[in-house]
Parts: C-alpha cells; structure tokens; sequence
C-alpha cells in the first residue's frame, strides 16, 4: 500500500484522506491551521458558535449518490439531526414579501396573488424549478449511469429554457418581471454572482428535500470527519504550514513544511490551485485551464463576502432563514450595495445561549473588492472594517428598530481574512462562478508534468462548494494505487 500525503483538511481533503486509509493506504493528512474544515467550519467567540459556512448542504436526503459518500466520510449518519427550513428564505423590497418557499405550489400561488400582471412569467419560473428538479433528482440517483447533464436537460420539455437560463444573469431574467419586489428577490435570490440556471438547480434540489442543515452545522460535521479518519489510523498533522512539493523525474518525492520533511509516494493538494501551482511547485507547472480563468476574471468572477455576526436578545423567529433586505445604499469594499442578507440561527440550539441568538450579516465580494482591501495598509483597513461593522449593524437596526438595545457584535470576517485562513485565491468562498458569460468546466484533478500528484477540492469545477469538494476527492482516489 502507499503512502499518500493530502494538503488541506478542508471538505476535500478530510473526504480523501478517509477514503484512502479506508482502503488501507497509510495518509498523512497536513494543515496549517489549529482546527480541520477549511472554509466549512465554524468556531467560538464569547462562547457563541459562529458557522462560517453551512447554509445548506446537498445531499441530505437518503436515496441518492451524494448522500451515500457523506455517510461514507462520516459528515453524515443515522444519528444526526437533519433540520429542514419552509423556505429558502424572504426577500423584502419596499414593504412587499416574496418567499421561495420550499412548497413550490405555495409560492407559486402567493407570487401570484402578489403580481397578478405577473401570471405567465410566474408559472413558467416554477415550471423551471420543477424540471430542473427532476433533472437533478435523476443526476443523483443510485441508478444513474453518470449521465452528461446536457444529455439530461435535453430530455426535458422545458430544454430550451433550461438552456437559456444558463445564458442569462439572475438580473437579466428578472426582466421578464414587472413587479418590482419579484426583481429584487430574483436578483439576489442567493449569494454570489452564478447564472440563473444555478439557482433553479438549488430552488430545486431545496424544494425535494434534498438541501437541508445537519444540525450542528459545519463545525460539528468536520469534526465527524476528523474523528473518522483518526479512528482509522490516519495521522492528522495540525499547525503545520506546507511550504514545498519536491518534485524529482515528474514524481513528487516529498513535500516540505515549517517541521520537517515527509516522504510520499503520492501526494495531493486539497486547496486552492494558485496556491498549489505558484507557491507548493515555485511556478515551475502550470495549468492551461487556470491560466485561462484567472485572465479572464472578470467572467468568471470569484464570489466573497463580507460577514458580521451579532447576537440578538429576545425572540426573533419573525426573521426568515434568511431574510434579504433592501437597504439605503452603503460602501462595502469596492462597491455601493443596497442589498444586504440577514441571517438568523435560532433553528438550531448550539447557536443560542443564555437567551440569545447568533445573526449573520452577509454582503457579497468580488475579486475587485479584494484588491481594494489588499491596497490598504493595516490602520486603513482596521478603519474601513469598522466603519462597515457599523454601516452593516445599523442597517440591520433600521428594520429591526426593536432590537437597538439587544443586539452585541461578535466577530467578523471578508476577503481577506478568508484568504489569510486557507490561502484562498482573492478571498473567495466559492470556486470560479458560473455566469451568463463564462463556460461551465471540470478538471480531471491531473497535474501535467507530475506523475503521482493531484489537485482536488471545489476549485476543480465551475461552482465548487462542499459538494463539489466531495465528489473531486471520491473521483481522485482511483489513482492511488
């Protein structure tokens, strides 16, 4: 058997580590922080727990191949509590409601009687959500044969507008709105800057039941994994900082950290692929496909945030999970925004104590926002965040004027925390998006040049996020010999 070395215990990384000491390879997985997770986890300040990433999880439902290698990985079982929400959240705009309601029907019948001039663009919304559903419920099933996705999408008798809405900005669709509220809900209807079609993939996939919230969140469900690959016999190496991959005849011999020397017979980064190519391998391999994305940015466009969390004293189940606000224009980085998402976990109890609960307060960033940060030096930066914390909280308590005098900060985090804790490329949460201009893609994992060392994680296809983290690292793992 071999013995593997994974960077980055991340969602990848912890997923491939258990799989190949599973199989009885002996995995020495290494990361630089003093926790597992990556970007899913979640930790606690003033003792109250603060998710810095699981808003819903694919996969939650069982029946289905995703489900399956969650169980496989420990991040999902019997034993733990699956939360289910009404909706996908609200979206209020100058006194007007709209809910994506999980019950499609429901929706579909309270947006009508909301914009009634709206009827044919409504059903055909729903429409859209439902076969693309069904598309997906298809895609996932133990039965299916890995079929393309485009071959799926044409079977539909909704193809064509399925097709287009892959063509099209969540802006542009909700064009074809006349209500006001609809289009401001339709745009912002998730976080991050990915095309139309993403959304009725997760409107879809939520309304089947299949998009839920382990209880506990990320931090809990990490920890799972962790304990899995430990109980295995894996070796977990925390606070080490990978600082080389020594490369010999197109064979990654050893991999170099601030602590010493390992020798591997494969190696696998399980983070960002800059990172991987630029600083692990000196520049000395490079990626045609990322290469290509990465000039052509503005594209594919990276999706950040800009997230403060609070406590609120008192009841607040009124605010629905989550609630977006439209709000007096405020300057986040780079950008104006009017928008801003609210959300509130008193869904699950780990996120409550001695009567109050966490919120977050979440504003999306871009590369652009990035670099602007990274201009600043560390007093100006120190002086823009508090001006935001402020801008951000007092937004907040313009709506919920009631909750002045109940209502702490406790931590905040953007782009470049982000990338300070897991050396994310321009401190994104997501992998590149897909948008109305760029081309969905998928990388095999293979680095060319390098015979016994591969790259996983969510940067390897157009969206990423945990499910794609999960699905690279199973995929990886016939390599390994």
């Amino acid at each position: 058997m071999a013995k593997v070395i994974v960077i980055g215990a991340g969602i990848a990384g912890l997923a491939a580590s258990i799989k190949l000491q599973n199989k009885g390879h002996e995995v020495f997985l290494i990361e630089k922080n003093e926790n597992v997770g990556g970007l899913c986890s979640g930790f606690f300040v003033n003792d109250h727990y603060v998710d810095i990433c699981l808003h819903w999880l694919m996969g939650t439902q069982e029946g289905n191949n995703i489900n399956d290698l969650w169980n496989e990985v420990g991040a999902l079982s019997n034993d733990v509590n699956i939360i289910s929400l009404p909706s996908l959240g609200s979206f209020e705009y100058e006194g007007t409601t709209i809910t994506f309601h999980r019950d499609l029907d429901k929706a579909e019948e309270e947006w009508m009687n909301i914009s009634p001039i709206d009827k044919k663009a409504i059903h055909q919304f729903f429409e859209t959500v439902k076969a693309v559903a069904n598309l997906m419920n298809i895609a996932m099933s133990k039965d299916s044969r890995r079929a393309k996705a485009i071959d799926l999408i044409k079977l539909s008798p909704l193809s064509k507008q399925i097709i287009m809405s892959m063509k099209q900005s969540r802006e542009e669709y909700a064009q074809n709105f006349v209500s006001p509220a609809l289009k401001f809900a339709i745009t912002h209807s998730q976080a991050g800057y990915n095309n139309m079609f993403f959304f009725f993939d997760l409107y879809g996939i939520f309304s089947k039941g299949n998009g839920d919230i382990p209880e506990g969140g990320a931090l809990y469900m990490v920890e799972r994994m962790k304990n899995k690959f430990l109980e295995l016999g894996g070796t977990l190496l925390l606070n080490r900082t990978v600082e080389e991959v020594i490369v010999k005849d197109g064979k990654a011999h050893a991999v170099k950290t601030n602590n010493g020397t390992l020798k591997a017979d494969y190696v696998i980064s399980a983070i960002d692929p800059y990172y991987t190519y630029n600083k692990l391998l000196k520049g000395k391999y490079s990626s045609r496909l990322y290469k290509s994305l990465d000039s052509n940015i503005d594209k594919n466009t990276i999706s950040s945030c800009f997230n403060v969390y609070i406590t609120v004293e008192g009841d607040i189940s009124n605010i629905d999970v989550p609630t977006g606000l439209h709000i007096s224009p405020i300057k986040v980085g780079e950008k104006e925004t009017d928008f801003m998402l609210v959300r509130p976990y008193y869904y699950d109890s780990n996120f409550i104590k001695d009567g109050k609960t966490v919120i977050s307060l979440f504003i999306d960033q871009d590369h652009n926002d990035y670099m602007f940060y990274r201009s600043l030096d560390e007093k100006s930066y120190k002086k823009e965040k508090e001006r935001i914390i402020k801008d951000m909280i007092d937004s907040f308590l313009i709506r919920y004027h009631h909750f002045k005098e109940k209502t702490e900060f406790l931590t905040c985090f953007g782009p470049i925390e982000l990338n300070k804790r897991v050396n994310t490329s321009y401190g994104s949460f997501q992998s590149f998006s897909f948008t109305n201009k760029s081309t969905y893609y998928i990388n095999n994992g293979k680095i060319k040049g390098i015979k016994n060392m591969f790259l996983i994680g969510q940067w390897t296809r157009s969206i990423g996020g945990t499910p794609t983290a999960l699905l690279s690292a199973n995929e990886i793992v016939k390599f390994i010999k």
